[in-house]
């Protein structure tokens, strides 16, 4: 099958951010989200412009007092016991709604939409990066990839989260692996670590692509790069570890992950289906699927259970075809039904709970 041209993908890139972007405009939702009750793209703006006067405190303290004597209109009051628990990648993304939220008078729903359409355009570049990389792949259920992607990201924009920004990082990363271009993947990946902690699922694509760099000559090898991704690497785990204890205390609080909950019949499904989907992976799609698949179920079975979290399950069909495939079709296919299985078992709800979303909140506006 020929592959797609990039004009036609960047249209329809184009049409699916004009049409979506109609749902957080005509929508009747106090903070611009879909479901009136999702509040991170306000809380991080918040947490920006705290940082910016705090520093380091941002990571130290929850924010209720880290944010004290810092004046900002558009506060939320959401996660006040929370410190920031994000890489610093996090307040570039927000630092455009921060500003904006702290100089331009404007209504809290208002600030909402602002901020939902800001999530739905970083959405869409990444859905653009996932459509390029699918384009340059083997062909095979490319299509299906495509749509569960779109349907991951255009929820989790709608509800205010950032997440696909590192999606779609760790996509051209993938693409960059894929071309054999690995000082680039580096950076990417540098890029995906310093937007968001999960992005430690893309473990197996940095050790592709470290792979394929210690390969090269040393003259040729791309010593820059890595220097790169080993100080981002510093950088994301020092501000973890800075975040971790206050954030712990307020975790303890909640509900318990899948791998805390003990070994019930839950716990078995997804590490008896993971542990297949990565042999067939393996075999079918080669040994960088296999990890992935593994990465994702090691994040199931210790991040708190939230369906936003799963994001992480569409790297693994992502890969089908980066170092090449024996069975493209067939790998996407395993992994599609993982997918399916693992998202509502390992995170929570399943891909399609957007339309039920849309269906149960969606009102229009009069």
């Amino acid at each position: 099958m020929e592959k797609p041209p990039r004009r036609a993908l960047a249209a329809l890139v184009a049409v699916s951010l004009g049409l979506t972007a109609l749902v957080p405009l005509t929508n009747q939702s106090p903070y611009g989200d879909l479901s009136a009750g999702y509040t991170d793209h306000l809380h991080h703006a918040h947490a920006t412009w705290v940082f910016l006067h705090r520093g380091l405190d941002a990571y130290r303290l929850p924010l209720e007092q880290s944010s004290r004597g810092v004046d900002y209109p558009q506060e939320s009051g959401a996660w006040p016991q929370m410190p920031v628990n994000y890489p610093p990648g996090m307040f570039v993304v927000f630092l455009p709604t921060a500003v904006l939220g702290r100089f331009v008078p404007m209504t809290q729903e208002t600030f909402g939409r602002v901020g939902v359409l800001w999530m739905l355009l970083l959405a869409h570049l990444a859905m653009l990066a996932i459509f390029v990389l699918l384009a340059e792949e083997p062909s095979g259920a490319r299509a299906v990839i495509g749509m569960i992607a779109w349907v991951y990201l255009v929820r989790l924009a709608l509800q205010g989260f950032y997440d696909p920004a590192f999606l779609g990082a760790g996509a051209m990363a993938m693409r960059e692996v894929h071309r054999r271009r690995p000082g680039a993947a580096l950076l990417w990946l540098a890029c995906a670590g310093m937007l968001h902690f999960r992005a430690v699922a893309l473990v197996p694509v940095g050790v592709a692509a470290l792979w394929q760099a210690l390969r090269e000559p040393p003259e040729r090898r791309p010593w820059r790069a890595l220097a790169v991704v080993t100080a981002a690497g510093v950088v994301v785990v020092a501000t973890f570890l800075l975040q971790w204890p206050v954030t712990k205390l307020y975790l303890d609080t909640l509900h318990p992950s899948l791998g805390v909950i003990g070994h019930g019949a839950r716990f078995w499904a997804v590490v008896v289906a993971s542990g297949a989907a990565a042999a067939a992976s393996w075999w079918y799609g080669g040994p960088l699927v296999a990890g992935l698949v593994l990465s994702a179920l090691g994040l199931a079975l210790t991040d708190i259970y939230d369906w936003w979290h799963g994001a992480v399950l569409l790297f693994a069909p992502l890969a089908v075809g980066v170092p090449g495939a024996r069975a493209a079709s067939t790998a996407r296919a395993v992994l599609v039904g993982w997918l399916l299985l693992m998202q509502p078992l390992g995170f929570d709800q399943t891909p399609s709970d957007l339309f039920l979303d849309f269906a149960k909140h969606y009102r229009a506006r009069p």
